[in-house]
């Protein structure tokens, strides 16, 4: 039944929906084009990894963020000249390279966490507590399935 429901839905609507709905919900929360921080998103997602623990494994970083080991290393290098992150060696094992936080890097995702909080309160402003829950349940939902489909397809 199920099956049959889903067949019969518009999917090139759907789909052109849902971009749309993600364009509009990604520009609103994005730091850097609300406030012109000379960051990609991809760079402020690495620094906000941080916020977990005080240092990764390039490996490690790569599997956060579901990007190839050669492109994460491309990224952090641009964050090192950007004096946002630095590579260090592990003080048990000399071989492993960590990457970790500057004070000047903790700086500004402390600060870039702190605009994307207010962003969202304003936004927030415009909703009924109910559909605030709505809306944070449906977003958790979603996540979760995506992340479900991701390792189902690793």
């Amino acid at each position: 039944m199920e099956g049959t429901a889903l067949k019969k839905l518009n999917w090139d609507h759907i789909i052109n929906r849902t971009l749309s709905a993600y364009n509009v919900i990604s520009k609103s929360i994005n730091p850097a084009n609300l406030y012109k921080i000379e960051l990609t998103s991809s760079q402020i997602k690495v620094l906000a990894t941080f916020a977990e623990r005080d240092c990764y494994t390039m490996t490690e970083l790569s599997q956060l963020l579901s990007v190839t080991l050669p492109t994460m290393t491309a990224m952090v290098d641009r964050l090192i000249q950007n004096g946002l992150v630095k590579r260090h060696r592990d003080e048990n094992d000399r071989r492993v390279v960590l990457v970790k936080l500057t004070p000047e890097g903790k700086k500004v995702i402390d600060n870039i966490m702190t605009i994307r909080k207010q962003e969202i309160e304003k936004l927030f402003q415009f909703f009924s507590p109910q559909e605030v829950v709505l809306f944070v349940d449906s977003i958790e939902h979603v996540a979760q399935l995506l992340k479900k489909a991701r390792t189902t397809q690793a």
